[in-house]
């Protein structure tokens, strides 16, 4: 096996969650060597770095990690037999990230001289972002080096994000007060670990983001939403999909509450969702209003996953986006979720995972729940 470095987006322990779920989903043996805030070091195997940067949604970059010395002479050795430019242009640039290490200079003052040697005018970047490596071409222009710790590695693929981009602003219908990233869209898939050819429900499935972005993983899907204007917007949405990309995997709609899940589909891989999280609120609550909306909001997801028990397969998953509220008093008011998800057959796969800012008005959490086995037997 060899070893990777995966560059983390801003939720550091939600990246290296999706990883690992991701590679376990894939049967892919990994062993996370060590990590931070910006870098998981991983010794795996990966046969096609750009199709898996292109299903994570919390990594920025993948580097295959060329050097693990401290040893300056063999720091160089290494890099004299890599073969760090596969460009053919006589201009070039070289980027590097770096993080907790003490190499960053010497390997900085080495490209230097490296380009001086092959006769190749390079400009050097600091930390260049996923954007300026797509638009440079980087594989044949650029030189992108991470360096952590002892490790340094040459990057071998980047997010896409202008492809991303591109299917948020060109699909016809979406309610921005309503949609989820397609960032946190695929790192809820992943959570899942629903495998190809599989089911997944999304129950409160508004413009449809997760189902687009498990119906491009080949993975079936089925959308449910109260809403008929989100059933609306979600069929113009996965149409339009279907048009631009190579669709193989089947999608179904229902006008219906969630809580009528059981009515419509069973046997499913896996749920996955952002559900009602409350009204759009301008100003922050006081605990009064919180504590309200958290019973409201705590009958409904009840409800729903204790349906959800009933169809999911022993071995599936639910993941869910759950909300924190802060109040006008600066308190968090939140879900009791785990004991909630107890009562209806369910047990964490692990703690839940804070995602997003801190001073939203509405925190969210992520929960990954299985079914306790003596219940799904």
């Amino acid at each position: 096996m060899k070893i990777y470095l995966f560059v983390l987006g801003r939720d550091p322990e939600l990246a290296i969650a999706e990883i690992k779920a991701y590679l376990e989903a894939k049967n892919i043996e990994f062993l996370v060597m060590s990590s931070n805030y910006k870098i998981a070091a991983i010794k795996t195997e990966l046969n096609n770095p750009e199709a898996v940067i292109n299903e994570l949604g919390g990594t920025v970059k993948i580097a295959e990690v060329i050097s693990t010395t401290n040893l300056l002479d063999d720091v160089e050795r290494n890099l004299e037999n890599s073969e760090l430019y596969r460009g053919t242009g006589n201009k070039a640039e070289y980027c590097i990230t770096a993080n907790d290490t003490r190499l960053e200079s010497f390997v900085r003052d080495y490209l230097k001289d490296y380009f001086k040697r092959i006769r190749v005018k390079a400009v050097y970047k600091k930390d260049a972002e996923p954007t300026r490596l797509l638009r440079k071409n980087f594989k044949d222009k650029m030189i992108d080096i991470v360096i952590y710790k002892n490790m340094i590695g040459r990057t071998l693929a980047v997010t896409d994000v202008l492809e991303t981009k591109y299917r948020d602003v060109k699909r016809p219908s979406v309610d921005y007060m309503k949609v989820i990233s397609i960032r946190l869209a695929k790192i809820l898939i992943n959570l899942s670990k629903v495998k190809e050819n599989g089911l997944l429900v999304d129950p409160f499935c508004g413009s449809a983001t997760i189902l687009q972005e498990a119906l491009l993983r080949n993975i079936n899907v089925v959308g449910i939403d109260v809403d008929n204007e989100s059933i609306k917007q979600s069929r113009e949405n996965l149409e339009w999909l279907r048009k631009n990309y190579k669709i193989k995997s089947e999608y179904r709609l229902y006008n219906l509450d969630s809580r009528n899940i059981t009515k419509v589909t069973k046997d499913i891989d896996a749920v996955v969702t952002e559900p009602y999280l409350g009204p759009y609120v301008r100003k922050l609550p006081n605990i009064s209003q919180a504590r309200e909306l958290v019973m409201e909001l705590r009958g409904l997801y009840y409800n729903f996953i204790k349906e959800a028990f009933k169809v999911l397969k022993p071995d599936g998953r639910i993941v869910m986006v759950i909300p924190r509220i802060r109040t006008m008093e600066n308190r968090q008011v939140v879900i009791d979720f785990e004991n909630l998800a107890k009562e209806a057959g369910f047990e964490l796969a692990y703690k839940p995972i804070l995602y997003g800012y801190k001073n939203n008005k509405i925190g969210r959490e992520i929960y990954v729940l299985e079914k306790i086995k003596k219940y799904s037997e």
